[in-house]
């Protein structure tokens, strides 16, 4: 493989979420690389490709982040009318009330807060690169 087919593997292959070690095991059986020229080409192809591999990378991750903020959404909107409901949610069989309603609406909180701040990052790698 000439350079330029080895650095379209490499952005493929990482864009496939795959293992760097993998990617540089098949550069040694392949392109004959050692272990270390085959480590600093990928981590050199990562830098110099870093938009296209993200870019490669985020319909998944946008789908995942997307899931995981409706999730959050949904969980602590269904806490919250619960909660003023009345209804109190026991947590793991505690007889502490509300603990419950406050643990499941933090988790909803911290599943929106983490699928937003994934998003922006990977966004934030395709436009910047």
């Amino acid at each position: 493989m000439d350079q330029a087919e080895t650095t379209e593997f490499v952005v493929r292959e990482l864009g496939k979420h795959r293992s760097r070690d993998d990617i540089i095991q098949a550069l040694c059986e392949q392109g004959g690389f050692d272990w270390y020229r085959a480590k600093e080409f990928v981590q050199r192809v990562e830098s110099e490709h870093g938009s296209r591999i993200a870019a490669r990378q985020s319909p998944l991750l946008i789908i995942i982040g997307l899931g995981t903020l409706l999730a959050g959404l949904a969980l602590s909107a269904w806490v919250t009318w619960e909660t003023l409901r009345g209804t109190i949610i026991f947590f793991f069989s505690m007889p502490i009330p509300y603990l419950g309603n406050a643990v499941y609406f933090i988790t909803g909180l911290g599943m929106i807060a983490g699928s937003i701040a994934g998003m922006w990052k990977t966004i934030e790698g395709i436009w910047n690169g």
